[in-house]
């Protein structure tokens, strides 16, 4: 079975666009092939931006999931 479990995590609630996907770029750099980012946000565009943000970069996006109170989950496979 594969690990999902992430080497790093970042909190982006309460940001509005574009500000989710500048933390997720600058904390982008410090990971490595292979490793598993956790991004969780608010924003209303939070699931689209992710998306085209790891299509754009060609990284894995493994799943996003709503926890149901309005902020989304996402993990990120570099």
């Amino acid at each position: 079975m594969v690990n999902t479990e992430p080497q790093r995590v970042v909190d982006a609630t309460g940001l509005k666009c574009p500000q989710p996907i500048l933390k997720l770029s600058v904390a982008s750099v410090e990971m490595k092939s292979g490793e598993i980012l956790a991004i969780i946000g608010d924003c209303p565009t939070f699931e689209k931006d992710v998306t085209s943000w790891c299509r754009r970069l060609n990284k894995t996006l493994l799943l996003i999931r709503d926890d149901g109170n309005g902020r989304k989950y996402a993990l990120i496979r570099f």
